[in-house]
């Protein structure tokens, strides 16, 4: 490879796709970062769908939490997704996130999905050669002061999201980069908040 193909070198291009397939999506980038997380409510939502009779998709824990990979809209692109092949769970009958997942295999497929971000369940993604991916250098335990075991959280671990990861939030939060178009993509979204399935709150 000369060094102008090196240095021009198209960047890595991500698969999220549920075990079944009946879920597809894009990515045409590395994540922005990745992490597992530890708190209440991120894995009992997990749980709750991993639990469901029939589970055969791919599981979303890592370390005891649900490992994660951070993409802000303008890197996602949705192949092949129909509201007939997805459920939704939030936590509480409150709740403001509704996680979407594969009603045939059970593969929760985005922690989150909103308009700017999404938070994707980093061990159903795959290389462009069909490996899975693995990110690299360490990835954080975080949010393990609300774990549910926080002793049994292995290092690195820390008890609320660091600094750094914060800054990194930041602009996906505040929409500033960030195209929005995840907003069309109905069929990841549900028509009525009030509807979705509510996991009980044991922990309070």
């Amino acid at each position: 490879i000369s060094s102008s193909a090196q240095l021009f070198k198209m960047p890595e291009e991500l698969t999220l796709k549920c075990k079944c397939g009946a879920v597809e999506c894009k990515f045409d980038a590395l994540p922005r970062m990745c992490f597992n997380c530890q708190c209440h409510t991120c894995v009992a939502a997990m749980k709750a769908i991993e639990g469901k009779e029939g589970f055969d998709g791919t599981s979303a824990a890592v370390d005891g939490g649900v490992g994660i990979a951070i993409y802000k809209s303008n890197n996602v692109s949705v192949v092949k997704a129909s509201s007939d092949d997805i459920g939704f769970v939030k936590v509480g009958d409150q709740g403001k996130i509704a996680r979407p997942y594969c009603n045939n295999c059970k593969t929760l497929i985005f922690n989150v999905f909103l308009p700017n971000w999404v938070a994707a369940n980093r061990n159903a993604l795959t290389k462009s050669d069909g490996a899975a991916f693995v990110p690299e250098g360490t990835i954080k335990n975080v949010n393990c002061k609300v774990a549910f075991d926080p002793k049994a959280v292995p290092e690195p671990k820390h008890n609320s999201v660091p600094v750094g990861t914060i800054m990194k939030f930041m602009p996906l939060m505040m929409g500033i980069g960030c195209d929005g178009s995840n907003k069309s993509e109905k069929a990841l979204i549900p028509e009525d908040m009030a509807k979705v399935e509510a996991v009980p709150i044991t922990w309070e």
